[in-house]
């Protein structure tokens, strides 16, 4: 499987391949691209190719969904599937992409729009509530839109919500639900692909900023966040769905059979399975029963085994208590800010690294003297995620 450990691309700023020079020169005029308002934040690997997002915090974005290309031995971003999917304001397009999600079996990306931009701004410009929140399915290998579904209003609000993070099951062998977080409205959405249709649930104990718990403290520089459910996972037997508060060390665990059909009692299914050693944002589920998150203060990523743990306490998924997390990757200088981590198929657990909080504060260094500011690594686990179904029988679920 793997063998190889490393960085695969860096960006001191985020630049994109232009139609021509003339292009550039014109966005720039226009603020439609503005240098320092560009941050790399969701990831995911298919085959050969690494795509990301750009979300459209602030002003000067020209593409929110990307793949990333050499030119001149340089890291870039090529507008995914193409520009004219860019447009701000044409609802048709992509207005403000944070996650994605590849099924490597099929080579499907399921792609959510918040559909709101610029609700970060820092220059006193309005937040843009241009269009609704939707999700899109798109086939890589043939470049081509699967489906779409426009999320109702009162499932994703289209002045408040902020989608964030999207996790895909399998129902049988065909992939059929996505479960999103809404960062905040502080809500988990389901969208059910067979029936195209969505659904919400809200637990404010489990998805709201637990109190006092929002500093978050990089290399000495704090940011003060009050987000609530962030990141998710998807136990690989499709039976678990694991979540967590930004603002917060919590990690809680639901049953996909209870949030996947609206109307179930969610508050009676839902379990707090332990603490998180430092606050984490994106988070992933391997094959092999291990949850993976970054740890922010302490520029790592950690792993809890689930399956020793498990075997430790002699308890079912169910009920097993996360106490088996140690470091799985560390470094003081680079790996400020894990954002999102997901899987390859050949054994690498991949992830972006940003610097999110000198973002934020307003204190990160464009001119290249410190280092890059984003990062795409490649860490070899030995194992694949939560939707490699290789191994699996029709049926199995």
């Amino acid at each position: 499987m793997c063998t190889d450990t490393g960085i695969e691309h860096a960006f001191t700023v985020i630049d994109y391949t232009w139609p021509n020079a003339t292009a550039r020169d014109e966005a720039i005029k226009n603020e439609e691209y503005i240098q320092h308002n560009n941050i790399i934040s969701g990831m995911n690997v298919y085959e050969d190719s690494v795509f990301v997002t750009v979300p459209r915090w602030r002003r000067g974005v020209p593409s929110t969904l990307n793949k990333v290309i050499m030119k001149d031995n340089v890291s870039i971003l090529q507008p995914y599937p193409d520009w004219e999917s860019q447009k701000i304001g044409n609802c048709n397009s992509f207005q403000f992409v944070q996650s994605i999600a590849i099924d490597p079996n099929t080579g499907w990306m399921w792609i959510i729009d918040t559909g709101r931009t610029n609700f970060f701004a820092i220059d006193g410009t309005e937040t843009k509530n241009l269009c609704p929140a939707k999700i899109v399915i798109y086939d890589i290998a043939k470049n081509k839109e699967i489906m779409r579904h426009i999320f109702p209003n009162d499932v994703a609000n289209r002045t408040r919500t902020f989608l964030n993070d999207i996790v895909v099951q399998y129902k049988g062998n065909k992939a059929r639900y996505a479960y999103i977080t809404d960062d905040f409205e502080e809500r988990l959405i389901v969208f059910d692909k067979k029936r195209n249709s969505s659904h919400f649930y809200s637990h404010p104990p489990s998805m709201k900023p637990e109190p006092g718990n929002g500093n978050i403290t990089v290399l000495g520089e704090t940011i003060e966040v009050s987000d609530g459910i962030n990141g998710i996972a998807l136990s690989s037997d499709m039976k678990y769905l694991y979540y967590g508060q930004l603002s917060g060390f919590s990690i809680y665990q639901i049953p996909t059979k209870v949030v996947r059909k609206p109307g179930k009692n969610f508050n009676k299914s839902v379990r707090r399975v332990g603490t998180k050693p430092a606050h984490a944002a994106g988070m992933v589920y391997s094959k092999d029963n291990i949850l993976y998150f970054g740890g922010l203060e302490d520029n790592a990523v950690y792993r809890w085994d689930v399956e020793k743990d498990k075997r430790k306490q002699k308890k079912s998924f169910r009920k097993v208590e996360m106490k088996t997390v140690n470091k799985f990757i560390q470094n003081d200088t680079l790996i400020n800010f894990v954002d999102i981590l997901n899987f390859d198929q050949k054994g690498n657990l991949w992830f972006s690294v940003n610097k999110l909080h000198k973002y934020f504060l307003g204190t990160m260094d464009f001119s290249g003297e410190s280092g890059p500011n984003v990062l795409i690594w490649k860490v070899c686990a030995g194992t694949t995620g939560y939707l490699d179904r290789r191994s699996q029988q029709k049926g199995y679920y």
